[in-house]
């Protein structure tokens, strides 16, 4: 019952997010295709290195486009679906949260989905691109769906640990932004160019690896059912540590003294 009434709430959210926005529908759409055009900007980084080299470590173009799309799509739905979790600090820092203490629904879940980013849109529309660009058979589709909502777990629950950090460090959002950035910014690369600390790296405090990398080679260009396992255990882990975090971190919090309702 609590699980069904914690999704009732997220699609709930959704839908006055998206009801919201629309009411401006040149915006609305706008943001949508900027964002797509955006993204295949990127696609002409790669047609140039690709003309240059055949693959890199065994990835060819249509491999990278691949990892491209499972990042945008976790991408895309992280932020449609949990935008505020990106600025849990700051609501943090400023004693924000008063309003949202007051409601009786799941305090984390109430925050995180309490905007969304209507670009974020473009996002997953470009993942389903991309498969098409790459001529992906008909079940790729369908397996990219599961894919980036686990993605965007990973993605949201680090970001959430870290920005956590908050309740006990003065505005210590900006290393869940730094975190953040370098999750956008290293899992579009081939993970075979990372080596050493960088490898830990990718598949501890930056998780791009279970975000990207092991979906794309357990599922997409290969399949490997024990990192299939593996990846849901780590995924289930890292939802539990955000809520556990959060948790225990707002034991330390100070109200913000502010009078407001949220409707």
């Amino acid at each position: 019952m609590v699980v069904k009434n914690n999704f009732k709430l997220i699609f709930s959210y959704l839908k006055l997010n998206l009801k919201k926005e629309y009411e401006y529908k040149t915006s609305f759409f706008l943001k949508i295709v900027m964002m797509i055009l955006n993204n295949a900007f990127f696609i002409l980084q790669w047609i140039i290195v690709f003309s240059i080299v055949d693959s890199i470590g065994g990835y060819g173009f249509n491999e990278v486009l691949l990892l491209w799309a499972i990042s945008a799509g976790s991408y895309g739905v992280a932020h449609l679906f949990f935008n505020s979790a990106f600025s849990v600090g700051e609501l943090i820092y400023n004693g924000k949260l008063d309003v949202y203490l007051t409601q009786p629904k799941n305090l984390l879940i109430n925050v995180c989905c309490s905007s969304c980013s209507v670009s974020a849109i473009g996002d997953i529309i470009y993942a389903f691109v991309v498969l098409i660009i790459i001529n992906a058979t008909w079940w790729w589709y369908l397996a990219m769906i599961p894919v980036i909502i686990i993605g965007a777990l990973v993605f949201v629950s680090i970001v959430l640990i870290f920005q956590s950090i908050c309740f006990y460090v003065k505005n210590g959002s900006a290393i869940a932004d730094m975190i953040s950035s370098a999750i956008t910014m290293f899992d579009n690369y081939p993970p075979v160019i990372f080596k050493g600390f960088a490898k830990v790296l990718l598949y501890t405090i930056i998780p791009a690896g279970f975000m990207v990398f092991i979906p794309a080679e357990a599922i997409f260009l290969g399949f490997n059912p024990w990192a299939i396992a593996i990846l849901i255990a780590v995924t289930a882990l890292l939802v539990v540590l955000a809520f556990v975090t959060f948790k225990l971190g707002l034991k330390r919090y100070s109200s913000g003294s502010l009078m407001g309702s949220r409707l």
